[in-house]
């Protein structure tokens, strides 16, 4: 069994390799994604009226064809994903995948839409990318799940790229690991929040929270970003009521978590996946655990903060797992 930090070190190693060698296809969407925008979108619209553009298309068939080696459903928004019933997959492993989340951000030539990519295993994101093509910024976590609180370093880890990256259109065969930086949630201020909200679909519910906590500052960010920005410290919470699906969100929380914050469900408990029709409930992301209902953090006195995941998998299996799906690359 995983139950050492040698064992665990292995685990992490392997989930690193394998985030780099998703990085490069992620980037490689991205490309394709960029690439129609000197040309006509093509939008149309979908049965529940979200818009779909040619960029869609291509990031999916991209990122399609890659995942296709690792053996696993994948369940992503353009691939018709009602074929496969998320209340069965539970015990299993899948991709979720947002070709370009924001898709709305993208029409309006902002630059706030995303590549999203997310691992999931026993209904909760075991490792996650989101790429912003046109900001030119990767962010990229795994978290393993429990361990021993002396193992934290190991257990979760979430990088961004140290400088911007190249653009889209350049392409690259795969980032160099030297040049991640590690980024974690801030401490931050529960008197003085800052909090983050859909720059799209901004609802009276989550004005409500707002209006109802101690928010001091605000930011409308667009997509998957709001995330990364709490992964990367830059706020402090993101409430969400108004209608999401499943691949607009794993692969944020999966860096979310990977940095060290929480995202609660309205029970207050851990955001997880499968749900039916792959619709999301409402949510809130907490940058400081902290700062999130009692019940559901550990805190020692050494200042390691555990996320309570009893429901995923066993080490040995999330081990397995990731070790198989890295052996996969080519």
């Amino acid at each position: 069994m995983l139950h050492n930090s040698e064992s665990l070190t292995t685990t992490a190693d392997c989930a690193a390799n394998l985030l780099l060698d998703l990085a490069a296809v992620c980037l490689e969407a991205g490309s394709a994604i960029e690439s129609v925008k000197t040309d006509d979108l093509g939008v149309e619209y979908k049965h529940d009226h979200s818009p779909l553009t040619k960029a869609d298309l291509a990031a999916e068939n991209v990122l399609g064809e890659f995942l296709q080696r690792y053996g696993i459903p994948i369940v992503s928004e353009e691939a018709t994903p009602e074929r496969l019933d998320a209340r069965t997959m539970s015990q299993q492993a899948y991709w979720l995948v947002d070709p370009l989340d924001g898709t709305r951000e993208f029409i309006a030539g902002r630059p706030h839409y995303t590549v999203n990519l997310a691992l999931i295993y026993h209904d909760y994101p075991l490792l996650g990318l989101v790429y912003a093509p046109a900001l030119r910024a990767l962010y990229l976590g795994f978290n393993l799940g429990d361990a021993d609180a002396g193992y934290q370093g190991i257990k979760r880890r979430a990088w961004t790229y140290e400088d911007r990256l190249p653009h889209a259109h350049q392409g690259i065969d795969k980032l160099e690991a030297s040049r991640l930086q590690e980024i974690n949630t801030k401490q931050g201020d529960a008197k003085h929040l800052h909090a983050l909200v859909s720059a799209s679909h901004l609802d009276a519910r989550t004005a409500s929270w707002v209006e109802r906590h101690p928010v001091s500052q605000r930011s409308d960010v667009g997509s998957s970003l709001k995330f990364c920005k709490l992964a990367e410290g830059f706020a402090d919470v993101y409430p969400r009521f108004a209608a999401t699906m499943e691949w607009d969100t794993a692969a944020g929380q999966a860096v979310l978590e990977a940095a060290g914050g929480l995202v609660l469900d309205e029970q207050m408990k851990r955001f997880r996946y499968g749900k039916s029709g792959w619709r999301n409930t409402p949510f809130v992301a907490w940058g400081n655990p902290l700062f999130a209902p009692e019940g559901f953090i550990e805190h020692n006195p050494t200042g390691n903060r555990n996320i309570q995941t009893g429901d995923l998998a066993k080490h040995r299996q999330v081990h397995e797992l990731i070790a198989g799906l890295a052996n996969k690359t080519s």
